[in-house]
């Protein structure tokens, strides 16, 4: 098992609490400023798509719950493969399978060939025509499959 993929994991789960705690301190200066919109004796409805501190919330919130949510699963989801331990085992129900497939799984076949055996991982090659890092494709067409037999969901 990787060490610096517990890192990792710690290293998340405390940004999502820190972002909880910023989020909190955000969302009352939307508060007061709503209080304020009121208090002036306006009874229209009090415009938060426009307010700064909203928006600053709204985003703080979405990174909480989706990227870093994500990726924390992704890690998690790393670790037990790594430790060879069985998917079934460490997750009993998924109930978002595209959320799986189309950012999971890409998250996680990156770290398991990362923080893997150094004998198993894959190198990437410069790409000429597409002016970027790959992975040979046959070879990290199999990896793929090795996860994605893990998980138990197909891989063409």
């Amino acid at each position: 098992m990787s060490i610096e993929l517990k890192i990792k994991s710690k290293h998340l789960s405390e940004e999502a609490r820190i972002i909880r705690f910023e989020e909190k301190k955000v969302f009352k200066q939307y508060e007061w400023a709503k209080r304020q919109h009121y208090a002036t004796g306006s009874n229209d409805e009090y415009a938060y798509y426009s307010d700064p501190a909203y928006k600053t919330w709204e985003s703080l919130n979405r990174h909480r719950r989706w990227d870093v949510r994500n990726e924390n699963r992704a890690t998690f989801l790393a670790r037990a493969y790594l430790a060879g331990k069985d998917y079934k085992t460490v997750e009993h129900k998924c109930n978002d399978l595209v959320v799986l497939r189309c950012y999971i799984f890409p998250r996680l076949c990156e770290m398991v060939n990362k923080y893997g055996p150094p004998a198993q991982k894959l190198s990437k090659k410069w790409n000429i025509e597409r002016k970027r890092y790959e992975y040979d494709p046959e070879l990290w067409k199999e990896h793929k499959k090795k996860v994605a037999a893990w998980l138990g969901i197909s891989y063409k």
